[in-house]
């Protein structure tokens, strides 16, 4: 075997936070998939359930309007849509932080 057809790999720190980021990224973006896609299968019984139902069913049509939009939204988007919920929310604070707060205090 020729070791130098190999991929040579890094083993300094800097390579492994970069390699474990990318894995939790990659991970945690298949977890949110799959919880949205059961959120959706779980909005569409609830539907269903509540179309044929009588009037005992307390489900409300927001949550299982809710659980369809939501779940389809992290179905489809995944980790990405997450990360730009949040890079929404950090251009948000650092607008506030930016800005100048006058208040009216007087001597």
């Amino acid at each position: 075997m020729n070791m130098s057809n190999l991929p040579s790999a890094s083993w300094d720190l800097l390579s492994f936070l970069e390699s474990a980021t990318n894995y939790v990224r990659v991970a945690g973006g298949s977890l949110l998939a799959l919880m949205g896609t059961a959120g959706v299968v779980w909005g569409g019984v609830l539907l269903i359930k509540k179309l044929m139902a009588s009037q005992q069913d307390q489900t409300s049509w927001a949550k299982i309007i809710g659980l369809i939009l939501i779940g389809g939204a992290l179905m489809v988007g995944g980790f990405s849509l997450i990360s730009t919920i949040a890079a929404g929310g950090r251009t948000t604070i650092e607008d506030l932080g930016g800005g100048m707060i006058l208040l009216g205090l007087t001597d």
